[in-house]
């Protein structure tokens, strides 16, 4: 490269950003809301049916509970869950725990969940 190009900036990256003084704080009602989203996202059911509790458990990880509804196929349809519940318990956690740490870039301790009833999860037509 020549050194008029250094020299005018052409071709060089782009400074990295200054570091400023200051704190960055994710609000708990905006980390409840997110692990909600997170949670009817892997578990299948509706944002408004799934519930979440968030605590931080005084090292900045996170705990998280979630309750929601199992969505299971339409009865009669003799279509069998894809797995045993157990199974898509331990697969929401691992997933809600690391969209979590993704999203927010929190360690995420812990994650219960909680099935509290079922929903049919019916197929969607498209159009």
């Amino acid at each position: 490269m020549s050194a008029a190009a250094v020299a005018s900036g052409v071709g060089a990256p782009p400074p990295a950003p200054r570091q400023v003084a200051g704190y960055d704080r994710v609000g708990s009602a905006a980390l409840v809301h997110t692990a909600q989203a997170v949670a009817s996202e892997a578990l299948r059911v509706p944002f408004r049916e799934a519930r979440a509790r968030v605590a931080d458990d005084g090292h900045g990880a996170l705990a998280v509970e979630i309750t929601a509804p199992l969505a299971v196929p339409v009865l009669g349809s003799h279509a069998v869950p894809d797995e045993p519940v157990v199974t898509t318990a331990h697969r929401a956690r691992a997933v809600i725990a690391e969209r979590l740490r993704h999203i927010t870039g929190r360690q995420v301790e812990r994650v219960t969940v909680t099935f509290s009833s079922s929903v049919v999860d019916t197929p969607r037509r498209v159009r």
